[in-house]
């Protein structure tokens, strides 16, 4: 296929990946199906450095009932329909934090892009959203947002989707 003309492949910023993640929903809750993490069950990949052999600590509530047996991620959705959001998005809670495009501002995300130049091309801190398979139930929520050291910085629990739209706007952030 072809791009409609003035559209782009790029990460969605840090409001967009909100909206996506809620599939829809205007609530605020924790979590795209709701507030409560047992109902996680069959809908993310979280907490699964407790299956790494030898391991003799693990996290608390490690053998929940959201716990999918994969010791790393498990495949692209794995969990199937149940694992999608209202927008049929799988894996958007837990699996790898996504880059999303804005520069790590400790206030929130914005409609606006914010860069830390002035000439406006310039993250430095990126932000990641939704958790990974190797952290805490409780990042895997909606509303965390992970601030990066640089934009050189690597991990396997990181990753990113990407959104087809129109180009955003942008906005200097005061130093």
């Amino acid at each position: 296929g072809q791009l409609p003309d003035g559209f782009e492949v790029r990460l969605p910023t840090e409001a967009e990946w909100a909206y996506a993640c809620r599939g829809g929903s205007q609530e605020s809750h924790y979590f795209w199906w709701g507030n409560d993490l047992m109902e996680g069950k069959g809908r993310l990949n979280i907490s699964a450095v407790d299956f790494l052999p030898g391991r003799e600590t693990v996290w608390p509530l490690a053998n929940a009932p959201w716990s999918d047996g994969y010791a790393f991620l498990s495949p692209v959705d794995h969990y199937g329909k149940k694992g999608r959001n209202g927008f049929g998005l799988a894996d958007m809670c837990g699996s790898v934090w996504e880059f999303v495009l804005d520069d790590f501002d400790s206030t929130g995300g914005h409609e606006e892009l914010h860069y830390r130049d002035n000439a406006k091309q310039t993250v430095i801190s990126p932000v990641c959203r939704g958790g990974n398979y190797f952290d805490v139930p409780g990042n895997a929520r909606c509303a965390v947002r992970l601030g990066i050291y640089s934009v050189s910085y690597s991990d396997s629990r990181d990753g990113f989707r990407v959104c087809i739209g129109k180009p955003r706007r942008t906005v200097a952030v005061q130093k």
